[in-house]
């Protein structure tokens, strides 16, 4: 066998490395994260970036806050289709005179709720040609161009107001979902997105208008099945994983509650903006929503409660303070049919965030440079995510990244 011989300088240097690596103090490479200090600041005391795997371990999503956007697919109506809706309603006008900026925009200035308004349309070319075109042309007016092919291909589009307010910056639900999806995979550990789904079941009352199809049961279905075709499961948070071994939804988000942060960075969860009432053939055949994508409102007993939409924080602050408590999750508006905006009033915006709801949905993240009040509405510190003011666990003093 052949033997190598050891040069006794390199021997001691190697022996000097060994003694040197034992003697290290043990404590040095046993640092870690103390997910059970008092709070927040006293883990990032400990060790820098420990504060936010604190919150991560400690602070579960219900025990946040978020801003948001409504009808956050809307473009702006061009002007000549607006007066045509101010020959009608100058009151309807105003409302619809507001738009959005694409999603990636808005979920890098901190946007953590997304509206989408799909209207069903199995067959498609339903809404392929809005009346407001059509009157437009009737008048010799030539319409802004605009590029609706992909109304004529079924399944299930996105449009706020059918015929006049049309324009969307993704006709059909599942390119919404995927510009959405598509955001969330560049940005892997986001605190989660509230996408509110708004089903419309009606239009508008104009003589030639299309009549817009009924939501059900199966409708629901494709809408789900849509979902399913641009998420994987582990890109959701679903009644399922919320409800665990509970016997209802109800039950585990008033008892063992919503999972932590940390095991919800990434995900996107559904629910369902509509009535009771209209909401209840989605939980047809789920008992507590079971195997279903979306949380829903329904009523506040009911086994499938976990979720409200509640866009009234002024009048029902005491109300949506107490459901936080309670360990529901819940949606308001901080502002509405651009009168706020318009006034530069701030009562509303500022009742929103004081309820608690964990995502408060504005239509500006960014002021209307047509008015000069400057109104917009984010979280104070311009901050993504914060604890919440109303439920937030002792300890809850860092900023949320």
């Amino acid at each position: 066998m052949k033997r190598f011989a050891i040069w006794p300088p390199a021997l001691a240097v190697l022996a000097l490395a060994v003694a040197s690596a034992c003697s290290e103090p043990a404590s040095k490479a046993a640092v870690t994260c103390n997910l059970s200090a008092p709070s927040a600041s006293a883990a990032e005391t400990g060790l820098a970036g420990c504060g936010g795997k604190w919150i991560d371990a400690n602070v579960a999503i219900n025990q946040l806050q978020s801003m948001g956007t409504h009808n956050s697919y809307k473009e702006a109506i061009p002007e000549v289709e607006m007066a045509l809706i101010k020959q009608r309603s100058a009151d309807a006008a105003m409302t619809l005179d507001y738009w959005h900026r694409p999603f990636a925009e808005q979920l890098d200035k901190g946007a953590r709720q997304i509206e989408l308004d799909p209207s069903d349309d199995p067959q498609g070319g339903l809404y392929s040609t809005p009346l407001a075109r059509k009157l437009l042309s009737d008048k010799g007016v030539t319409p802004p161009d605009y590029d609706l092919t992909a109304m004529a291909r079924p399944g299930i589009k996105v449009i706020h107001v059918s015929d006049i307010d049309y324009r969307s910056q993704c006709l059909l639900f599942v390119d919404c979902l995927k510009q959405i999806k598509t955001w969330s995979d560049a940005h892997p550990t986001h605190t989660p997105i509230l996408m509110m789904i708004n089903p419309k079941s009606s239009g508008i009352s104009w003589p030639g208008a299309v009549k817009v199809l009924p939501w059900g049961k199966e409708a629901f279905d494709r809408m789900d099945r849509e979902i399913r075709s641009v998420f994987s499961e582990d890109q959701l948070l679903t009644p399922d994983d919320v409800r665990g071994e509970h016997a209802t939804l109800r039950e585990a988000v008033t008892t063992t509650g919503w999972p932590k942060l940390g095991a919800a960075r990434g995900k996107v969860i559904f629910t369902m903006d509509l009535s009771p009432e209209a909401n209840a053939p989605y939980a047809e055949g789920h008992p507590s929503l079971q195997g279903r994508i979306a949380f829903m409102t329904t009523f506040p007993e009911a086994p499938e409660a976990a979720y409200f939409t509640m866009n009234e924080p002024e009048q029902d602050q005491a109300l949506i303070q107490e459901r936080v408590k309670q360990g529901f999750l819940i949606r308001t508006r901080a502002d509405a049919d651009t009168r706020e905006a318009r006034a530069g009033a701030t009562t509303r915006r500022e009742a929103a965030l004081a309820s608690g709801a964990q995502f408060v949905s504005t239509d500006y993240l960014w002021p209307d440079d047509r008015f000069a009040t400057g109104y917009t509405a984010t979280l104070p510190d311009g901050v993504t995510t914060r604890c919440n003011p109303v439920n937030s666990p002792p300890g809850c003093d860092v900023k949320v990244q």
